[in-house]
């Protein structure tokens, strides 16, 4: 079977609404591609990278296929202790590179494959075939399971966000029921929102690149003192790094303020040795907003991007989460 590149949802901060729009989870995990063949399933990434093999779960997918052969376009999640997908928790099974130690992670971190599209049935590829089309193929030719199964369709895209954000998930996808799959993001049918969180931290330091500040050094207010969040440079416009040279004389310290403490969420790593390295100590009184995707497994943030200064008192960075 020949490659069908992916189609991708486009960024917006307004869902489209309208009796050709339907409305679906957006799941949170690795983009996954199957191609099965003659009983066989071979697995790709939405970057055509194959991972057949590394998900053994997918291998009942032959049995679940009322049709032969079909190319089956879907998310790879992995479910977290509150039920909720887990990005940081597909990455490692993601990472794991050697076969031999695939059956170790599938039972420390077991996938579920939520399916979405149908691109090819019995070698005919039907990518030209409005999604509406293609959809009830799927449902007509696929049965599902505990580890596969098929995303469910809402009418109102609204009240399925205003739903996400409350189970706090990352958001949902709109898609035009009668569009073609077409390659990328060359498109106007397909369309993403997501959920918006922020956190207020404390600027504990910041990093320099060619004399001048180039990402800050976050922390959190805990009951033992400033704890390491990550670090943030997206959104560092011209007038916070004025602001942040103008500090640096009057507030550069020479210790880190933040706390190592036992039992918090602490990036304790190798990586965050790395990036604290060469940090530049501030005393612990400017505070930012910082918006993000979702808390790591370790206690880091992922994809923040510094929203702007405040005059808010760093005992105010207490590691409440705000949703937006």
């Amino acid at each position: 079977m020949d490659w069908i590149v992916p189609m991708e949802p486009i960024l917006t901060t307004v869902i489209p609404e309208g009796d050709n729009f339907i409305h679906q989870v957006k799941w949170d995990g690795i983009r996954g591609l199957c191609y099965v063949e003659k009983g066989q399933v071979h697995v790709f990434t939405k970057k055509g990278r194959e991972r057949t093999g590394f998900y053994p779960k997918l291998n009942e997918l032959p049995l679940l296929l009322k049709c032969n052969d079909a190319i089956l376009d879907g998310e790879i999640i992995i479910l977290n202790d509150e039920m909720r997908p887990s990005f940081q928790l597909s990455l490692i099974r993601e990472r794991v590179t050697s076969l031999s130690k695939v059956d170790y992670y599938a039972k420390q971190y077991p996938v579920q494959y939520i399916v979405f599209d149908l691109l090819s049935i019995d070698g005919k590829k039907i990518t030209h075939m409005p999604l509406a089309e293609r959809s009830t193929l799927l449902k007509e030719n696929l049965d599902t399971s505990a580890t596969i199964t098929i995303t469910d369709d809402f009418k109102y895209g609204s009240q399925l966000f205003d739903l996400m954000k409350e189970k706090g998930w990352e958001g949902i996808v709109s898609k035009d029921a009668s569009s073609p799959y077409l390659p990328g993001k060359k498109h106007q049918h397909w369309y993403k929102r997501k959920i918006s969180r922020r956190i207020l931290a404390v600027v504990a330091g910041l990093t320099l690149k060619e004399g001048r500040p180039n990402s800050l050094v976050l922390a959190i207010q805990k009951r033992e003192g400033l704890v390491f969040i990550g670090k943030a440079s997206i959104g560092l416009n011209q007038d916070n790094i004025r602001l942040l040279e103008k500090s640096i004389p009057e507030l550069t310290i020479h210790e880190s303020p933040l706390k190592t403490p036992k039992n918090a969420d602490y990036i304790a790593s190798d990586k965050t040795l790395k990036e604290l390295k060469d940090v530049v100590w501030l005393y612990p009184v400017l505070t930012v907003w910082i918006s993000f995707l979702e808390r790591t497994d370790d206690g880091g943030l992922r994809h923040p991007k510094i929203t702007g200064f405040t005059s808010l008192s760093p005992k105010a960075a207490d590691g409440t989460e705000f949703i937006d």
